[in-house]
C-alpha cells in the first residue's frame, strides 16, 4: 500500500532588521508499504522525518506529522492503491 508522510516544522524566528520573520521547513516522502505494517512501524517512520526536519530547522515552534494512506471501494473490499 502507498503511505505518504509529511512533515512541517515553523515558528517565529528573529531576523535583524525586521518586525516579524517566520520559518518553514516541510518534506514529504511516500513509501510503498505491506499492508501487514503496524502503526508502531508507521510511528517509527514519521519518528526519522521528525528528526530529519529538526535538523534543517533547530528549535521549531510547532513540528507537525501527516500519515495519509490511500484505499478506495471495490468490489465490497477495501483497495489500498499503490
Amino acid at each position: 500500500m502507498k503511505v505518504e508522510i509529511e512533515v512541517r516544522a515553523f515558528g517565529k524566528v528573529e531576523v535583524q532588521g525586521t518586525e516579524d520573520a517566520y520559518q518553514s521547513t516541510e518534506i514529504a516522502r511516500v513509501f510503498k508499504l505491506p499492508k501487514e505494517t503496524t502503526l508502531g512501524e508507521l510511528e517509527s517512520l514519521l519518528t526519522k522525518l521528525f528528526g530529519e526536519v529538526e535538523n534543517g530547522y533547530s528549535n521549531p515552534k510547532q513540528c507537525l506529522g501527516k500519515i495519509t494512506m490511500r484505499a478506495k471501494k471495490a468490489n465490497g473490499d477495501n483497495v489500498y492503491l499503490s
